[in-house]
C-alpha cells in the first residue's frame, strides 16, 4: 500500500510529485499570468492546476526558453515558456480535453486535509456597511484570495455568514475559485473540521498573537468590518461567534499603531510570519506596511518622545537612529513626518 507523503503547499505537493517520477523541465501549454509565473514559480503552476484542473503529460518536446529554475530536494527544476531551444520532459495542459499522467487531484491528495490553516472571513455585519464601505469589503476579500495563492490555495479560504447575493458579489470578484462561500456560521464550519486551536483577530484584544500560537493555529477568524467610522465594540462579536476561540490582535511592539488593518494586509502578515520568517511577526509586519502606516507609527513614536523646551516640543536626532533599526524610514521621512507632528528635531551632526 502506498501512503501518500502530505506535503505543506501547492508548490512542495508538485515538485514532490515531479521529482518522484524523475521529471524536472515542465512545458507550459497553456494560458499563464507570464509575471507571476516569473515570481511564483511552481507554486502558481500548482495553484493553476488545482484552480483550473490542469495536468502534466510525461513527454518529451522542444522548442521552449527558461522562465524560472527553483531547487527541491537538492535538484534543478525550470519552468519551460515561450519559443526557444530547450526540451521539456513533461509539459502543462488542460486535463479537461487530454489524458494526463500528473493530475490536480493527485496534488490535492497530498495537502493538509482538513486544509489548516483555515483564513475565516465572516460578514455576519455586512449589514451594518455603507455601500462604499462595501465596494472596499469586495476588493479586501478579493486581495485576499490572490495573496493565499502565494503560499496555500482556495480551499484555506473561508467566507461564512454569506447569503447567496453575497456568494455570486464575492465569485465574480474572484474569478474561477474554490473558495468556500456559506450561509454558515464560522463556529459550525471550525467545529466540522475539527479546528481546536482558533485564533480570533481584532486589534482590541488584550494579549498579542504569539510566534508558537501562529505557528500551530488551526485557524485565524477575522471580522469582515470595514470601519471607515469606527463602531465602538463591532469587533467583540466574533467572541461569541466561536466560543472556543482565543482573541488576540497582531502588534507591533505593543501597539497596533501602524499595523495594517486591511483584511488582505492581515492575512498577508500571517502568511508572511509563518511561510517566510518562521514566526517572526514583527519582521511580517514591517515588510507588509504601506508608507502611510509607517508614518502613522513614526507620527505616533515622535510624539510619544517629544519634550518641552520652553514653548516648543523637540525630540532628539538620536531617537531617528533608534527608530530607523526597526522601522523601515529615512532622515527625509523622520524629518517630514516631524513637522508634521509640530516637533523639531535637534542634535543633528
Amino acid at each position: 500500500m502506498n501512503i501518500v507523503k502530505r506535503a505543506e503547499t501547492p508548490r512542495e505537493a508538485l515538485l514532490q510529485i515531479m521529482h518522484e517520477r524523475g521529471l524536472h523541465d515542465l512545458g507550459v501549454r497553456v494560458w499563464l499570468h507570464k509575471q507571476r509565473v516569473e515570481r511564483l514559480g511552481f507554486q502558481h503552476i500548482a495553484v493553476e492546476m488545482l484552480v483550473r484542473g490542469y495536468g502534466i503529460v510525461e513527454t518529451v518536446s522542444k522548442g521552449y526558453t527558461i522562465l524560472r529554475e527553483e531547487e527541491f530536494r537538492g535538484e534543478k527544476f525550470r519552468i519551460l515558456l515561450g519559443k526557444g531551444e530547450e526540451k521539456a520532459d513533461s509539459v502543462l495542459v488542460d486535463e479537461t480535453h487530454t489524458s494526463v499522467d500528473v493530475s490536480s487531484a493527485m496534488i490535492e491528495d497530498r495537502l493538509p486535509d482538513p486544509p489548516f490553516p483555515l483564513f475565516v472571513v465572516d460578514l455576519v455585519l455586512k449589514h451594518i456597511h455603507t455601500q462604499d464601505e462595501l465596494s472596499s469589503l469586495r476588493v479586501q476579500i478579493a486581495v485576499s484570495l490572490s495573496v493565499i495563492r502565494e503560499y496555500l490555495w482556495d480551499r484555506h479560504l473561508v467566507v461564512s455568514s454569506a447569503d447567496a447575493q453575497t456568494a455570486q458579489w464575492l465569485s465574480e470578484a474572484f474569478g474561477t475559485h474554490k473558495v468556500m462561500i456559506t450561509r454558515a456560521r464560522p463556529n459550525e464550519i471550525l467545529w466540522d473540521v475539527g479546528a481546536e486551536r482558533v485564533y480570533i483577530l481584532r486589534p482590541d484584544a488584550s494579549h498579542d498573537l504569539t510566534a508558537d500560537e501562529l505557528m500551530s493555529a488551526d485557524a485565524f477568524l477575522i471580522g469582515g468590518i470595514v470601519d471607515r467610522i469606527p463602531r465602538k465594540g463591532v469587533s467583540r462579536v466574533l467572541d461569541n461567534l466561536v466560543p472556543w476561540g482565543i482573541a488576540r490582535r497582531i502588534s507591533l511592539r505593543g501597539s497596533v499603531i501602524g499595523v495594517p488593518e486591511r483584511i488582505n494586509r492581515i492575512i498577508e502578515i500571517l502568511l508572511k510570519a509563518r511561510y517566510l520568517y518562521s514566526g517572526d511577526i514583527e519582521k511580517a509586519i514591517i515588510s507588509t506596511m504601506t508608507k502611510k502606516d509607517v508614518y502613522a507609527r513614526l507620527y505616533a513614536e515622535i510624539n510619544k518622545a517629544a519634550r518641552k523646551v520652553g514653548k516648543s516640543r523637540v525630540v532628539d536626532w538620536d531617537l531617528y537612529r533608534r527608530l530607523k533599526t526597526w522601522l523601515p524610514i529615512s532622515e527625509e521621512d523622520f524629518l517630514i513626518v516631524s513637522k508634521k507632528a509640530g516637533v523639531e528635531v535637534v542634535g543633528k551632526g
